[in-house]
């Protein structure tokens, strides 16, 4: 899923421009003017993320570093189904079929 951090739709955005990152001052100031227009008395440009956003991205990065497939449940049904003791709800298996087939409606 992505995330549109601009609010502006996909179409929208002009090809041929990028955007600062966190590593690049704004105004196209490099890292030395920018330390020296503030230690001067200067006026520097600050960018402050909502607790919303700050929260938004900590769930990404969470997400980011969880593996998509569960190894330790993925080996426990290799080995009861290798083993022959891995029993199927059939009636489980039919409510659910049942279910999903309703919510296609």
């Amino acid at each position: 899923m992505a995330i549109n951090f601009t609010g502006l739709p996909p179409n929208s955005q002009t090809t041929g421009t990028r955007s600062k990152t966190d590593n690049e001052p704004v105004g196209g100031q490099s890292p030395q003017q920018s330390e020296t227009q503030k230690a001067g008395g200067g006026h520097a440009d600050e960018v402050r993320l909502s607790d919303s956003i700050q929260a938004l991205q900590a769930a990404d990065k969470r997400l980011a570093d969880t593996p998509a497939v569960d190894e330790s449940r993925v080996e426990a049904l290799r080995n009861a189904i290798e083993s022959g003791s891995y029993q199927i709800d059939y009636q489980r298996v039919a409510q659910r079929m049942l279910d999903f087939e309703q919510s296609l409606d």
